[in-house]
Order: C-alpha cells, then sequence, then structure tokens
C-alpha cells in the first residue's frame, strides 16, 4: 500500500500522463464517427476559388429539432499549408473524437460544434480572420442544421486556437456585439498572442462575456504582463476572466495543449451534473 506522501503525487503523475497520451493520439487522428455536415459560409471570401464547403457542424448523435442545443463555434489558427476543415478532420487533426467521447459518456451536455475554415491569407496571423462575422456564421449553421438539430442562440461559445487569437480586429476579437443579438457564453482563447495588443482588444468585449484563455510558453515568446494589464486596465468588477498557464507537452506544445484545453473548457461549461445513487 502506498503512504499517504506519495500516493496524491502518484494519482497526478497518472492523469497527466493519460492526459499527454491523449493529446499526443488525438494530433494524429485521421477519422471520426460523427455526423459531420458541411455547408458553405463565405467560401469565396475565406477559400480559394477551387475549394468549397468551409463550414463544418458536428452534430450529436440523437439530436432532435425540438431540443435546442447550444453552439460551440471553433475558429482554427493560422493555415500555411490552406488545409479545409483545421481540426475536424483536415491535416490528420481532429477534435471530433474528443467531442464525441465526451458526449458518448454523458460527461458533457449535449452540443453543437462548428467550425468554419480559411484557406486564403490564412498564413499570417495578422490575416487570419479578418472580418470575421460570428452572426452570419451562426446562421449559415442554423440554415445547414435545419431539421436535424435545434440551435439555442441565447447559448453560445466562441473558441479559438493560436492565430484566431492574435487578430485585434478579427477573430475572437471581433465585434460580434455590434449586431444587436444574444452574446457569448463565453470566449475560449486557446494559446494566443500574449501582448499589450491583444489584451486591449479583449477587454473592448462586453462586460457579460467572461474570457478563459489557457496558454503554455514554448514556441515564441510572449508577454503575458502586458498582456494581462491591458485586459484588466478597465476591468468591470462583474466580469470574470481567467488565465491559465499550462506546461509545455511533447514535440509540439502549441498543437498538444489545443485538445486538452478544449476539453477543460467544455466540461466547465457543459459538464453534466454527478449523479446521486
Amino acid at each position: 500500500m502506498l503512504g499517504g506522501g506519495l500516493a496524491a503525487p502518484l494519482r497526478r503523475l497518472k492523469r497527466a500522463a493519460g492526459l499527454v497520451a491523449g493529446a499526443l493520439a488525438l494530433l494524429q487522428a485521421t477519422a471520426a464517427d460523427a455526423k459531420t455536415l458541411y455547408f458553405p459560409h463565405q467560401d469565396g471570401r475565406f477559400l480559394y476559388r477551387f475549394q468549397h464547403n468551409g463550414g463544418a457542424a458536428v452534430v450529436p448523435d440523437g439530436a432532435s429539432p425540438e431540443q435546442a442545443l447550444p453552439l460551440v463555434v471553433f475558429l482554427h489558427g493560422t493555415n500555411p499549408t490552406s488545409e479545409p476543415h483545421m481540426w475536424l478532420g483536415g491535416g490528420g487533426r481532429d477534435l471530433r473524437p474528443l467531442v464525441k467521447r465526451l458526449l458518448d459518456s454523458g460527461e458533457v451536455k449535449p452540443f453543437v460544434l462548428a467550425a468554419p475554415s480559411q484557406t486564403r491569407n490564412a498564413g499570417l496571423a495578422a490575416t487570419v480572420w479578418r472580418g470575421f462575422d460570428l452572426n452570419s456564421f451562426v446562421d449559415d449553421v442554423v440554415s445547414a442544421t435545419g431539421g436535424v438539430a435545434n440551435i439555442d442562440r441565447t447559448r453560445i461559445v466562441l473558441a479559438g486556437h493560436s492565430g484566431a487569437g492574435c487578430n485585434p480586429s478579427g477573430g475572437l476579437a471581433a465585434d460580434f456585439w455590434s449586431a444587436g443579438v444574444p452574446l457569448p457564453l463565453a470566449l475560449v482563447s486557446i494559446d494566443p498572442c500574449l501582448d499589450r495588443k491583444m489584451g486591449g482588444a479583449f477587454a473592448r468585449r462586453p462586460s457579460e462575456v467572461p474570457l478563459l484563455l489557457w496558454w503554455q510558453p514554448a514556441i515564441w515568446v510572449r508577454a503575458p504582463a502586458k498582456f494581462e494589464a491591458a485586459l484588466f486596465r478597465d476591468k468591470p468588477e462583474q466580469r470574470v476572466d481567467r488565465l491559465r498557464e499550462l506546461p509545455p507537452i511533447g514535440p509540439n506544445p502549441h498543437e498538444a495543449i489545443l485538445p486538452i484545453a478544449f476539453e477543460s473548457a467544455l466540461r466547465e461549461l457543459f459538464g453534466a451534473e454527478p449523479t446521486t445513487e
């Protein structure tokens, strides 16, 4: 039997090893048993001429048009290889097995995951998701899933990885509140740029929308202190923003952090209530 001083550290070590193994396996996933619908979303603007149906929506098994489901909108980062559907199977990287596992196990409540694709002018953080319109994309998701799922427009989460949180005038920093529609439940930013400019850009959003941010210190130099100073300079008391630093994992920590942080966000936002016997 393990002594009390060793049991807890070993449990934490085993959990960390499991997360690393799961993240690295997910990066190599090439297929997913999920109902994925493909549809156009400003293809002429975001895709090259020979590419079509840049939008994708993952609908949980058993979804019914009578049941209103929350929507998670995911924005990929920079796309130097011009691959459509990054992190939904494009390029061999796929978040869908993770989502399916959480849904099938009942660990999170049902939701729809949807993502647009950008291949044109997507190689630089300064140009990725410039002019992204959240409300326009939600309209296209609703049209594409009509008769299959019912999207609850009052429960939308806007999430993004890497360059999606690096453009002060687009992506996660777009002025999604200007259209006068229901605000997102939260912004989820995973390993974005951390500097004064992005801190100020995230600070512009309405006070009702919290920012949940995960980052790791490898790959490139960031300035979290400057980011936080700009983010919190005029922070309304009622807004809860949270930044979490995770240790670098594997040969590509920038990619490995995505499934770990994404799962953590899904559990926090849509986690099922524990059952009592």
